[in-house]
């Protein structure tokens, strides 16, 4: 029964492509037949309105000189020069003869030709029957002309309907292949889809207890068909994959590449809380500034990846001095930042001045050729909320502390004083 409706289903879905191919063919084919007939029937409507305008000119002329021979004062001279003028307009006009609208035999061919009373002198009399026959050559030309406009618009009409009809078999194609499609694929989706709601639907929404709920579902001996106990396997495992690599995402989100602190972005954010926490709480928060002193020259001496080096071991100790709770970071360049929650500005003080002995303490490659001989950091404080309204001033007056620390020599811890930065200007 199942194979039945599949070959069922591949037919009509056949069928459709089927149609809508052939409906696409035709509308090309039947596009360029239309341009090309289009195009003969626009030049010879353009042809057959240059004929009239053709013919209206030298009627025109023609009226002029039949007006000029009725004149019974016309001198011998003056009717010469009209004959030569009807020469001239005969063989200006003479190409038109060719046309097969002008009648083989009648006056205006046989003027064109040159042939029998028209071979030498033309007489008024000769010229009137040339004028009645060209009118009659005009009106035809109009109505040749009028028609030719109306089958142009029939022609379009009739493009129209036939380009209307194959996008109706072109939609009433695709409008079976989306059924066909939903009959065949969505709603057997769709139907699973709603066994796995049902199935899930007392899950928590983390990933983790997804993981866990599906992986108890799979330990149940009473859990429900091989499908449903294969696709939850499979959510399960994938629950996992999406959990294990959203945690190396979120380190890689947080951490600073060279030496794995927290970046700026992450010491930002806890920044930001802790300060609104230790507002609420009344706690002291401190924040220490760290720049590598004369680091700029050791990098442009024994270069960026010796740099690195000197960068990642400053980076470890920090972190190994580091109570639980603080928040080691890099904040740039050669600066770190290390934010004390729940630490006045004594106890601050105290962390930072041992920080700066061990790293003073520290061998590092090369250093001999530093001003003194070692490679030292210089490191400002501030705490709030003596020392700042806000976590962007706290960030400051540590920032204007670090600068006191080094125009004071360098190697040195400074916390930051109001009054001292008074006299600073000065």
């Amino acid at each position: 029964m199942q194979a039945d409706q599949d070959n069922q289903g591949r037919a009509t879905l056949n069928t459709a492509i089927i149609a809508g191919t052939v409906a696409v063919l035709l509308m090309i084919v039947g596009t360029a037949w239309f341009g090309l007939y289009q195009t003969r029937q626009l030049k010879a409507l353009a042809d057959d309105q240059e004929f009239y305008r053709d013919l209206v000119e030298c009627r025109a002329a023609l009226v002029s000189i039949e007006s000029h021979l009725a004149d019974p004062e016309l001198s011998a001279t003056e009717n010469s020069e009209l004959q030569s003028r009807l020469v001239l307009e005969r063989a200006r006009f003479a190409e038109n003869g060719r046309r097969v609208s002008i009648r083989k035999g009648g006056q205006i061919s046989a003027w064109l030709s040159g042939k029998g009373a028209f071979s030498s002198n033309i007489s008024r009399a000769s010229l009137g029957l040339i004028l009645i026959e060209l009118d009659a050559l005009i009106e035809s030309t109009a109505r040749s002309i009028s028609i030719g406009g109306e089958s142009i618009e029939v022609s379009l009409h009739y493009y129209l309907v036939f380009i209307a009809l194959l996008m109706s078999m072109i939609v009433l194609a695709g409008g079976h292949l989306l059924v066909s499609n939903y009959r065949h694929s969505l709603l057997p989706m769709n139907m699973l889809a709603r066994r796995l709601t049902q199935l899930n639907r007392d899950l928590p929404e983390s990933v983790h207890d997804t993981a866990e709920a599906a992986t108890t579902i799979l330990c149940d001996p009473s859990s429900p068909s091989p499908e449903i106990r294969y696709i939850t396997e499979s959510v399960a495992g994938l629950c996992r994959d999406i959990e294990e690599k959203n945690k190396k995402l979120d380190e890689l989100y947080i951490r600073d590449e060279k030496t794995s602190l927290y970046n700026y972005r992450h010491f930002k954010e806890h920044l930001i809380i802790d300060v609104e926490r230790s507002r609420r709480f009344g706690d002291s928060i401190s924040l220490a500034m760290i720049d590598i002193d004369y680091f700029k020259r050791y990098n442009d001496t024994y270069g960026h990846i010796e740099g690195d080096r000197v960068l990642a071991r400053i980076a470890a100790i920090i972190r190994e001095e580091c109570r639980v709770t603080d928040i080691p970071s890099r904040f740039g360049g050669e600066e770190f930042a290390i934010l004390f929650p729940k630490t006045g500005r004594e106890k601050s003080i105290e962390i930072a001045e041992r920080l700066r002995q061990i790293i003073s303490a520290e061998p590092f490659d090369h250093e001999h050729g530093m001003p003194g001989g070692q490679l030292t950091v210089s490191i400002g404080l501030a705490t709030w909320p003596d020392d700042a309204a806000d976590w962007y001033s706290l960030i400051n007056n540590a920032d204007h502390a670090l600068y006191q620390a080094k125009e004071s020599g360098r190697n040195r811890v400074i916390a930051f004083a109001i009054d001292r930065m008074q006299e600073e200007p000065a």
